[in-house]
């Protein structure tokens, strides 16, 4: 799950059945903050998404606009903001951390935290022992 964010969407597309449409882009939608359904946060629409943290996430959706009035149709492309999207790392399969913090990929990265875990035992024993 991650909250998405939509920045700069003109309110009059705060409805459900357009921010889900427009959600899909990322994933399976499941539901609007409470400041967009209340349309008390004009600045942005927010939108909790089932995301797939394999795949490529877009950061931006093209959304055709219709005009029943005299027929024309326009395209505006949509931002997409992606607000705590949990880390997954692609090498090990584990949420958390990515390839960048990756143990396996990095195992130099594991020694360093080992140090510092052990000096802050040693840290603690010597506070305990004052």
């Amino acid at each position: 799950m991650a909250w998405i964010s939509f920045p700069g969407l003109l309110p009059t597309f705060f409805v459900k059945e357009c921010l889900f449409s427009l959600a899909t882009a990322v994933g399976k939608p499941m539901h609007l903050d409470m400041a967009t359904i209340n349309k008390t946060r004009p600045s942005c629409a927010r939108v909790k998404v089932l995301v797939d943290l394999l795949a490529d996430l877009p950061k931006k959706v093209r959304m055709e606009i219709f005009n029943e009035a005299n027929g024309t149709a326009k395209t505006e492309w949509v931002r997409i903001q992606y607000d705590m999207l949990p880390k997954y790392c692609r090498h090990c399969k584990l949420q958390g951390h990515d390839q960048f913090e990756c143990w396996r990929i990095h195992p130099e990265l594991y020694v360093e935290k080992e140090n510092a875990n052990q000096a802050d035992t040693a840290k603690k024993q010597d506070i305990g022992n004052s």
